[in-house]
């Protein structure tokens, strides 16, 4: 019988039970959703870098030997180390494909993934090929590919389509901001492939030897083999916390090692984990604040509808039904809808939020067997839910319990102080009309139901200010980064090695508005190196900067080093303090004095002035020139590695930020959905709790469209409360999540445009106008006899 009672309740008031399920499924989707991707992100890298054996250390250098792999070999704490010799090449059939080629002796560390193929041994002859790169171009396993290097040229067998913990993130050169594996991958091949001829001709031309003859009586027992000029030494260490020090002794016994280059400071792994590290920051805000705004709108909404049950649990305790019975049963109505709806959202979180943000990710990284992952702290926060609802309704269930038959088969008259309304027919309040006055005495008698919905309703108003206000942040980044600080239209950066005679030949034609950029490594008081770079800046007004206060500065100091605000911030760097520092390939240590802040949206890092570089003692060799001559049609420039055009590089970060744009888009999505909800359910909870003083009012003479009034001015007062509290904390909340989750390398202000406030304010409030424009029609279908006589 309490069974079919629970289904014919449900029956009677189905929107209201809609609405809870509805808050449970979105609070418990976005939760669970965000979660599973997060979590999918790191479980996916953790798997790829443990199982197929990640190096911690790169040491680059030139031509390292056999000798130099076993002393890196016998140091302590090393496990194991492999060489390989790493090439630029490009593709000999289009020359705008290019390869990052690595030739190699084994494959201990940064094992291959063969999604297809054969594993690799040193005596297989072909080529083990990026698989992303081989699907993108329509390559397959036993396709040619022609390549070539300086005089190398080489065809190669596709023997395998490989993925590797090493490479999950890679782009082509300078001018990519973003992966296009349609133009650029990498490849893998044994040390066999390389051609004795052509190392021969390699070792002839650096030793100036004229012909064969004489290199023969020079070189009488040549094994190509121990001359092959190995660039690169990849070292497995036996535990994170040894990596500095193993680091430190590779740098005293290597002569050869001019940058040893941690794993968590290589591109394509500080990519990933700075995505992951953003990730946990902006969605573990959005998550949590989705998941209470939820689940206190439900426990409100709950909580009245069992106390409008307050006759019927009279009854049922009349007729004799124990309490127990009774509990369980009221219970029921929280259980099974918010068990349903938690059931909902974990799928949809799953297999909506989590798959879709997945995949959005993945389109830049390239990680077999990934997926977003439900791991068990999901399930017990869907389940505490559940338990929480539940539990609420008990308590009220209980608290109606407590009274006696009699009283409890009477509606609860709200308990209202004496004369704590009295000051509405006095002062200021006497002038106003009978709906200001009746709402606000209804607000006072209804202090926690008015406090929940401003408080759900505010939330989304947050939520949906704090979304857009991010994607303004983003556009206003871009603009200042494009349009403000890089006063050029193009970038020429210059091919290595070239003499300062070519240097001179392009800056007479293009201008002399240079920089250099140099890799160096910054110690600490405390012995801890961070890698980082010096931009020498030689470029005048074509390259502006800005201080922390966002105004135009000069670099007019040449005692010193500038460093960027957020980069002082996060390693506690003052103006007035000391930098210790040397450059990648040198042992020499330089201590610069901070002499000042400047700001930049991109990239955190030193400047300094080419008069400062100089007065160390340092060659000023510059690696990029600045000009505004129309280059539109020059690709191909001597000695120019890359011609950047800024309209470009500007396109490229905006197609890079597009990810977490429609991420944003998503989130604004669910935040209105739930907004739409929660009024919805405040707007029928505050309804059906006045439909008794409305049939008065009915009886009194009221008009219908009068009390509708009455009705929807007190959800316009609460929507513009809401509105008020929410959109200040929607500027903080950006201003926050800006702060504390960005990527370090990011330092962007929060802009909120007057549109996004107006968007933010103007659908709240719509939204509420035009639930409560709904609701209110059904004042005409009052029927003040069963209303009125409910009560008796």
């Amino acid at each position: 019988m309490l069974r079919r009672k629970l289904f014919r309740e449900i029956g009677k008031n189905l929107s209201q039970f809609i609405t809870i399920l509805l808050m449970v499924m979105i609070g418990v989707m976005a939760y669970s959703g965000i979660e599973a991707y997060m979590d999918g992100m790191i479980e996916a890298a953790d798997n790829f870098y443990t199982n197929y054996n990640l190096q911690d250390l790169d040491v680059m250098g030139a031509g390292f030997s056999s000798d130099d792999l076993d002393t890196v070999k016998g140091l302590a704490h090393v496990k194991n180390a492999e060489r390989k010799l790493v090439i630029n090449a490009i593709n000999s059939e289009d020359n705008d494909k290019g390869f990052v080629v690595s030739f190699i002796e084994s494959n201990d560390i940064s094992k291959f993934y063969v999604e297809e193929g054969v594993p690799f041994d040193v005596n297989t002859k072909g080529a083990w090929v990026d698989a992303w790169y081989l699907s993108e171009n329509n390559l397959k396993i036993g396709d040619k590919i022609k390549f070539k290097y300086d005089t190398l040229e080489l065809e190669e067998t596709v023997v395998g389509a490989i993925k590797l913990p090493d490479h999950i993130y890679d782009i082509k050169d300078e001018s990519a901001l973003l992966p296009d594996h349609s133009t650029f991958g990498f490849m893998y091949l044994s040390v066999n492939e390389i051609p004795e001829d052509y190392v021969k001709e390699m070792i002839m031309k650096e030793a100036g030897i004229a012909n064969d003859l004489l290199f023969n009586m020079l070189v009488p027992d040549f094994d190509y083999k121990t001359f092959l000029p190995f660039n690169y030494i990849m070292v497995d260490v036996d535990d994170k916390a040894n990596v500095d020090a193993v680091k430190d002794s590779i740098e005293d016994a290597v002569e050869g090692a001019m940058a040893i280059i941690k794993i968590e400071d290589s591109l394509s792994y500080s990519t990933y984990q700075g995505e992951i590290d953003e990730g946990r920051g902006f969605v573990g805000i959005f998550s949590g604040l989705f998941l209470f705004i939820a689940i206190l709108s439900v426990i409100t909404t709950m909580t009245r509808v069992i106390k409008k049950q307050r006759i019927q649990i009279g009854t049922l305790k009349a007729l004799g039904f124990s309490d127990m019975k009774v509990q369980l049963h009221y219970i029921g109505y929280g259980f099974w809808v918010s068990l349903i709806g938690a059931g909902l959202g974990l799928l949809a979180g799953k297999f909506f939020i989590g798959e879709v943000f997945m995949g959005l990710e993945m389109d830049f990284f390239e990680i077999p067997n990934n997926g977003s992952v439900m791991n068990p702290l999901n399930y017990l926060v869907a389940f505490a839910v559940v338990l929480g609802i539940s539990f609420v309704t008990y308590l009220t269930c209980r608290k109606q319990l407590k009274e006696n038959p009699a009283e409890t088969l009477r509606i609860e008259l709200p308990k209202v102080k004496s004369g704590s309304l009295g000051f509405t027919t006095t002062s200021v309040f006497k002038k106003m009309k009978f709906a200001t006055k009746w709402n606000i005495r209804d607000v006072i008698r209804n202090k926690i139901r008015t406090l929940t919905a401003i408080v759900g309703i505010t939330g989304c108003c947050v939520l949906i200010v704090c979304a857009l206000g991010m994607l303004n942040s983003i556009d206003h980044f871009i603009d200042l980064q494009f349009e403000d600080l890089y006063n050029f239209n193009y970038s020429l950066s210059l091919k290595e090695g070239i003499s300062g005679d070519e240097i001179k030949t392009l800056t007479d034609t293009y201008g002399d508005r240079t920089s250099q950029t140099l890799g160096i490594e910054i110690k600490d008081s405390t012995g801890n190196r961070t890698a980082n770079t010096v931009f020498v800046h030689d470029a005048g007004d074509l390259v502006r900067f800005i201080d922390p206060d966002n105004d135009f500065m000069t670099l007019d100091r040449n005692d010193g080093v500038y460093i960027t605000h957020k980069l002082g911030e996060n390693e506690n760097i003052k103006i007035g303090d000391t930098i210790t520092w040397h450059i990648y390939g040198s042992k020499d240590y330089y201590e610069s004095k901070v002499v000042g802040y400047n700001k930049d949206p991109q990239t955190q890092g030193v400047t300094a002035t080419r008069t400062y570089i100089e007065s160390l003692g340092l060659d000023y060799m510059p690696d990029t020139i600045y000009t505004n001559d129309d280059l539109s049609n020059k690709k191909d420039i001597a000695n120019v590695q890359v011609v950047q055009d800024k309209s470009n590089l500007k396109e490229n970060i905006s197609g890079m930020l597009e990810m977490m744009r429609t991420m944003i888009v998503i989130i604004i999505f669910v935040a209105v959905l739930l907004g739409v909800i929660i009024i919805y359910s405040m707007s029928i909870l505050s309804y059906s709790e006045k439909q008794y003083q409305f049939s008065t009012l009915k009886v009194l003479g009221f008009e219908d469209s009068k009390i509708k009034r009455i009705f929807i001015k007190q959800n316009n007062w609460i929507a513009i409360a809401a509105i008020i509290i929410g959109l200040p904390l929607g500027r903080g909340l950006t201003s926050w999540l800006f702060k504390i989750c960005i990527d370090d390398k990011f330092d962007i202000d929060t802009y909120i445009s007057f549109l996004t406030y107006f968007l933010g304010a103007a659908g709240t409030f719509l939204v509420s106008f035009v639930v409560s424009m709904f609701l209110g029609r059904k004042v005409n279908s009052i029927d003040m006899v069963s209303s009125l006589k409910s009560n008796e």
